[in-house]
């Protein structure tokens, strides 16, 4: 596990504190303003139902996640597990499937300069890209 925690940004300690402090009060706005995304998935053993803020970009109609605390945190594995998940971002919720981790070089040439320091300076390793699986006209 020390491998992973070294992959990561950021530790899992700040995620379990995240997840009770910092990610309630972003979900109120994380659908509305960019670059924030709200991932709506099961619970892989639990079946339960989550929303978890991320940093979300689109490519076209794929949708780039950046992995901020690892590639084992619990809303990856829900999602892959799920081989999709639901997105709200940009006030547009939508459904993507093909979930796969990508690296920062097959990534960070799509992205904006911008982001891409950021991200370069946060050291982020991977990120999670997944494809529209509706028309790209389709909303719920």
């Amino acid at each position: 596990m020390r491998t992973r925690e070294r992959e990561a940004p950021f530790p899992r300690a700040l995620a379990r504190l995240n997840r009770r402090v910092a990610n309630p009060a972003m979900r109120l706005l994380a659908g509305w303003l960019p670059p924030l995304a709200i991932v709506r998935h099961r619970g892989r053993v639990t079946g339960c139902a989550y929303a978890t803020p991320v940093v979300a970009f689109g490519v076209g109609d794929d949708l780039v996640i950046g992995v901020l605390y690892g590639t084992a945190s619990d809303w990856i594995s829900n999602v892959r597990a799920a081989r999709g998940a639901r997105v709200t971002r940009l006030g547009r919720t939508r459904e993507y499937a093909q979930p796969r981790l990508v690296g920062t070089a097959d990534v960070l040439r799509l992205l904006p300069a911008t982001v891409r320091g950021a991200f370069r300076l946060l050291r982020v390793r991977h990120f999670l890209q997944l494809t529209v699986s509706a028309p790209s006209g389709a909303s719920s």
